[in-house]
């Protein structure tokens, strides 16, 4: 248990359920975001909102993909349009509605980003290329990334993260 071998193809994704935990070291992550020691048994679970946890949220390979695959769904199942889409992506993950300033902000954020990898679609590659989940052949790589940037912002809101 000393060094930790990632799994890869389907193992890899059924892994991540699944974490050894030591009783004096716990995962890293764990750790950023307030698990409490093994050692000795707690009633009550310390919380803090950290920077730490926005970067591990924004940053970390595992949920880069999940934003990915949250972005491919958002093309598929959201609409034709690009509001649509980010209407529908905003209410699966919170379970509302965006207001006019959330949508507009994400919809900023869309354009943006849509405009930046249409105009360097090497970073579109090098974003779609994180993690070990392949892309799907017909996604429109500058599209799917500025989606997924989208996905990513959605996932990192307190109220998807938190259960308050």
């Amino acid at each position: 248990t000393r060094e930790y071998k990632q799994d890869h193809g389907e193992a890899l994704y059924r892994r991540s359920l699944y974490t050894y935990w030591k009783r004096t070291a716990p995962p890293p992550a764990f750790t950023t975001f307030d698990a409490p020691s093994r050692e000795q048994s707690c009633t009550r679970r310390e919380r803090s909102n950290t920077p730490l946890q926005a970067l591990l949220l924004m940053n970390d390979v595992q949920h880069f993909e999940a934003a990915r695959a949250f972005g491919e769904r958002i093309l598929e199942q959201g609409g034709s349009n690009v509001r649509g889409q980010i209407e529908w992506a905003f209410r699966e993950a919170t379970g509302r509605r965006p207001d006019n300033d959330e949508l507009k902000i994400l919809m900023n954020l869309h354009d943006k980003s849509l405009a930046e990898f249409k105009e360097d679609p090497a970073d579109a590659g090098k974003l779609l290329a994180i993690g070990d989940s392949t892309v799907p052949d017909h996604a429109k790589p500058a599209e799917l990334a500025a989606m997924s940037n989208v996905a990513r912002t959605i996932l990192n809101l307190h109220e998807v993260i938190t259960r308050d």
